[in-house]
């Protein structure tokens, strides 16, 4: 045996197949990442909030005074 061969057997035998999540594991997962995709939505909302109030006050800051 090569010396290649017998790394690649051994990193052969190192790997295990992955058996598909169960029912309850999947929902679980997809659970997890939609949560995950609403924090990111909430947060990008207070950041676009908090933009358009500061926006909104330098427009009335900068306006001159009639």
């Amino acid at each position: 045996m090569k010396i290649s061969e017998v790394t690649f057997a051994e990193q052969n035998a190192s790997i295990k197949p992955n058996k598909p999540p169960t029912p309850e594991q999947s929902r679980i997962a997809a659970l997890q990442t939609a949560k995950d995709r609403a924090s990111q939505t909430l947060q990008a909302e207070r950041k676009r909030q908090k933009v358009a109030k500061a926006q909104k006050a330098m427009s009335a800051a900068l306006k001159p005074i009639t």
